[in-house]
């Protein structure tokens, strides 16, 4: 690994800690402000009405499952992005 190398297992794990937290953070406010976060995450969706599809925020299995997927992808997606920029990086 040269000097412009990165660590392919750090970056995996830090967008996947990235995305853990945001994920979080997006619970909390839902729970705390339901309409202010469908507001806020709804200025960027490009049109989509997301008090359309919004249901009551509610931690249970699925909650768990959800986090368990943004840690994984998050990692795989950071692993992915990682081998890609160390190719261009030789």
């Amino acid at each position: 690994m040269n000097s412009k190398q990165k660590n392919i297992h750090a970056t995996g794990l830090a967008l996947a800690l990235t995305f853990f937290v945001i994920s979080l953070i997006c619970l909390l406010l839902f729970f705390v402000s339901p309409v202010f976060t469908l507001n806020i995450f709804g200025s960027f969706m490009h049109g989509i009405d997301l008090n359309k599809i919004a249901v009551a925020p509610d931690f249970n299995g699925k909650t768990v499952l959800g986090f368990i997927v943004i840690l994984v992808g998050g990692y795989l997606i950071g692993v992915f992005y990682q081998l890609i920029y160390n190719k261009f990086a030789k």
